[in-house]
């Protein structure tokens, strides 16, 4: 990993270097001066609780953060990184159950990137963090996801973002983290509990196209084609219609496997949500083909269906011949923003269904300080599985 850290330091120098003999010096000094540095300190606790015979509890208490610049622009060119890092205070985890998500001890180069912006178009290209509906990096541990990623977005059309491009390596959380329904993610196999390095993505990365419109009063729809070379490729589309003090949505996602001995597969999910008295009140519902399951995208960030949760993120209702809901409540006193769902997920597998209900808290103490709780009750049809999980996190940014 120091060796990654290094060569990454390395590139960034010399991407700087080469810069700066195409440009005056002291004006990529000025954009250096003029650059922004930002960063964030977090303390975060994380516990887990099993009813099942010969299962142990888990809990860890981690502190890090982040360090963020990115330079002023220059004839439209920007430059940006940030540096994370993680820092095990306390751990008693016998089954090793946050090996993959909040045990790593080191730091890690998330982005390193070089921007370039003429007109309505800008190029994006280096390790970076992405959001979009089939690709997106968590957040919700210590150390956030990223990607190596080469992307263009472009809005000349009126009230439209268009992005295209190819993403080739994902950073995970720790150099321990696989997930099966990413299983063409070359993970590590032999990780020594640092942060996660950036894994090849199949053999020759993600083509992807990405729009988001809302030319139409109150209507904001987006679609996502996301090619994973020689795997599958994936389509998402969501529309949403603002109706003032209610909305209502519709999404669908579909899977289309390169290999014959698959079934292709798709999911449709609907949303509406209100508010009542300061109180937003929402319910989804998503239900998936018997045929196979869907690939709902890559990273832990990408879980766009309307059933997601955030201790096991919903993930079952892309199994096959899943019928999922949720239905919950969010409501703001002063500071203290809450927010309460509970979520039925119905298999046809025996003993696969799982009732989740999820309280999340987040309290601002100030613009820079900020105290968070996630509260998850897990209630298996196998009582075996039953289990909560609790997570604290306090952030300081500046």
């Amino acid at each position: 990993m120091k060796k990654i850290m290094k060569l990454s330091l390395i590139t960034a120098v010399a991407v700087v270097s080469s810069s700066s003999q195409l440009f005056a010096a002291d004006s990529i000094s000025e954009a250096f001066s003029n650059g922004k540095l930002k960063g964030e300190l977090k303390s975060y606790y994380f516990a887990q609780n099993f009813d099942g015979a010969n299962k142990n509890d888990s809990s860890i208490w981690a502190n890090g953060g982040s360090l963020n610049f990115v330079t002023d622009s220059y004839n439209g060119l920007v430059l940006g990184a940030t540096l994370q890092t993680s820092h095990v205070t306390s751990i008693d985890d016998e089954d090793g159950k946050t090996a993959g998500s909040m045990d790593a001890q080191g730091s890690v180069l998330s982005e390193s990137y070089l921007q370039y912006t003429y007109n309505n178009t800008t190029f994006k290209g280096g390790r970076q963090f992405v959001k979009t509906p089939l690709l997106a990096g968590s957040g919700s541990r210590l150390i956030k996801e990223s990607f190596e990623a080469y992307l263009l977005v472009n809005s000349d059309i009126p009230d439209t973002t268009l992005v295209a491009g190819l993403i080739t390596k994902y950073q995970t959380r720790t150099d321990k983290s696989s997930y099966s329904d990413n299983s063409f993610v070359n993970f590590d196999s032999n990780g020594t509990g640092e942060p996660g390095d950036f894994y090849k993505i199949g053999n020759d990365g993600v083509r992807t196209i990405y729009l988001k419109n809302n030319s139409i009063s109150n209507l904001t729809i987006q679609a996502q084609y996301a090619d994973v070379v020689d795997v599958a490729v994936g389509i998402y589309a969501d529309a949403k219609y603002d109706l003032g003090p209610a909305y209502i949505a519709a999404q669908y996602y579909n899977t289309n496997y390169d290999a014959a001995s698959s079934n292709d597969s798709s999911m449709y999910g609907f949303k509406i949500g209100g508010n009542i008295s300061d109180v937003s009140l929402f319910a989804g519902y998503t239900s998936t083909d018997d045929d196979n399951d869907v690939v709902r995208g890559i990273g832990q960030g990408a879980y766009s269906h309307y059933t997601a949760t955030t201790k096991t993120a919903g993930s079952k209702a892309f199994k096959a011949g899943a019928d999922s809901w949720q239905i919950g409540a969010a409501y703001k006193f002063a500071d203290l923003k809450t927010k309460l769902r509970y979520s039925s997920f119905d298999l046809p597998s025996i003993n696969a269904d799982l009732d989740e209900t999820t309280l999340n808290l987040e309290y601002k103490f100030n613009s820079s300080l900020k105290a968070q709780l996630d509260y998850s009750i897990l209630d298996y049809e196998d009582d075996a599985k039953d289990a909560t999980d609790l997570r604290t996190r306090l952030i300081y940014s500046f």
